[in-house]
């Protein structure tokens, strides 16, 4: 009944809303409807989402809809948002104060060659939606409002079948707040986690799932909120955490003892003898240590029912798993602009600051998909609601990525997805840009650095230390509440004169 007087609130507020985008492409026959369809659509589908959300949802087939149904909310919103900021700034070209700022709004800025992903025959692929052409941009806006529309016309069962599932129990957080607070975009993968574990096994067999994913991109986040559920602590007499590095490939493991640099996670005397083991390992593990391992674990849980899982940025520990490996990726640019928007606009509505929200959406373009990047800059940008502050921001940005494609033949993204220097933008004139040289992270009860990387970006760090140096880069606020640092150099760029610039193939997308 909630979801019914949602919709029909919904279809209320969809007849009665004012499309003022459509007025920019009244130019343009039919795109203006299609637009209209497509705001009509989203409303529908941001209410099946947000009462979806709310519910304790364990079957896999309704978690892989409402994924679906969240992806083709993003990417709608997406494209609603990068039309309409395109369309003010078309309409302003003209104006004195734009015209003074062309060089932060431009053009040729990436808001004009907007890429959304999309998904056919089961692989993945990138299409543009080129904003130049008028036939094909209607054509791909009609493809993607008819398949928004046939997803929320296939979604009854789904709907019927949601108010069976108990609601989660939420304090009454604004979106940002929820968002900096919780897993964002991980619904799906987290049940898939929670099935996995509950109920314990019965079967002598230790039970593994590998989990693989590139770094930073969230494997240790998901296994330690997994690990807070009750359910799960309630399940397993002890949860022991091996971290990157901690097992030795030689000599006996010992689980008993625990002398083997591992630790005790949580303890539950009440529940039965049963282990749940995680490891993480950056590459490979050696076979005689995870034979140890296994073997030592078997030992200590004679009546079966130990789990383990395993995670690592290499393909290498699929074939370790008694059950299909859980791959994670990224978000798609859709859903990190939904993220970033977010996060740096606070409570502020983005759709009241236009000029903010174009230059965000270029900013967030220019992220690909980092979240320690977009909580640091996202920070700053929501600190200081000022579109002067907000254009300097955005030139930096700019500035940082053409400096170190000119430097290393490399989207500075790419370097940061594989732990190489780069350098980083900072607001102080007399310093332009520090190396960012080397990435680690520490458990929360570990002390951190006293200057942080924004104080470095905003100038306010006093006077830096020569030479390297550590900088706090962020705190996570969910669990395990990593402190994310990086040792820094205040050294400028040296770039090469005459030096001949390549894309790499796999950046050509981005740039």
């Amino acid at each position: 009944m909630d979801i019914l007087v949602s919709a029909i609130l919904g279809d209320l507020v969809s007849r009665s809303a004012s499309f003022v985008i459509s007025k920019y492409f009244q130019q343009q026959p039919g795109i203006g409807k299609i637009l209209q369809r497509l705001q009509s659509v989203l409303l529908r589908i941001d209410i099946i989402v947000e009462e979806a959300e709310a519910r304790h949802i364990t079957n896999q087939g309704m978690l892989r809809q409402l994924k679906m149904l969240q992806q083709g909310m993003y990417r709608g919103h997406y494209v609603l948002d990068a039309l309409r900021f395109q369309a003010i700034l078309d309409e302003e070209e003209g104006d004195e104060e734009m015209s003074h700022s062309s060089s932060a709004v431009s053009k040729s800025s990436p808001i004009k060659r907007l890429r959304f992903s999309r998904t056919r025959s089961g692989s993945s692929n990138r299409e543009a939606l080129l904003f130049g052409t008028n036939s094909n941009m209607r054509e791909e806006l009609h493809r993607m409002v008819d398949t928004l529309e046939d997803t929320v016309a296939g979604m009854k069962e789904f709907l019927f079948f949601l108010e069976l599932y108990p609601r989660i129990l939420r304090q009454p957080y604004g979106t940002y707040l929820l968002l900096d607070n919780c897993m964002f975009g991980r619904q799906m993968e987290r049940e898939r986690v929670l099935n996995f574990l509950l109920p314990p096994g019965t079967t002598s067999d230790l039970a593994v799932l590998p989990i693989v994913g590139p770094i930073r991109v969230g494997k240790s986040t998901l296994v330690e909120y997994v690990c807070r559920d009750e359910r799960v602590r309630d399940g397993f007499s002890m949860i022991l955490f091996f971290p990157e590095g901690s097992l030795r490939d030689e000599g006996v493991i010992d689980l008993k003892r625990n002398n083997n640099n591992g630790f005790v996670r949580y303890q539950n005397s009440a529940s039965q003898n049963r282990l749940l083991i995680i490891v993480e390992i950056a590459e490979d593990i050696n076979e005689g240590t995870w034979r140890r391992l296994k073997s030592s674990a078997t030992s200590m849980t004679p009546c079966g029912g130990s789990k383990i899982i395993i995670t690592s940025r290499s393909d290498r520990i699929v074939n370790l798993g008694t059950t299909e490996a859980l791959r994670l990726d990224f978000l798609p640019p859709e859903a990190f602009w939904h993220f970033f928007k977010s996060l740096a606009f606070g409570s502020t509505n983005p759709d009241e600051q236009p000029k903010l929200a174009t230059m965000a959406m270029e900013i967030a373009l220019e992220q690909r998909q980092d979240f320690t990047s977009a909580h640091i800059v996202a920070g700053i940008l929501r600190a200081n609601i000022n579109a002067r502050f907000w254009r300097t921001i955005l030139e930096c940005v700019r500035a940082y990525k053409r400096t170190n494609l000119l430097l290393f033949d490399q989207h500075p993204y790419f370097r940061l997805r594989v732990d190489e220097p780069v350098y980083y933008w900072t607001l102080e004139k007399s310093r332009r840009y520090f190396l960012i040289c080397n990435y680690h992270q520490s458990d929360s009860t570990e002390s951190v650095p006293k200057i942080s990387v924004q104080d470095i970006l905003l100038g306010r760090g006093g006077t830096l230390p020569y030479g390297e140096f550590e900088a706090l880069s962020w705190r996570s606020s969910i669990p395990p509440y990593y402190n994310y640092m990086v040792s820094c150099k205040m050294q400028a760029p040296r770039l090469t004169v005459g030096r001949k610039r390549r894309v790499h193939q796999e950046e050509q997308h981005f740039i």
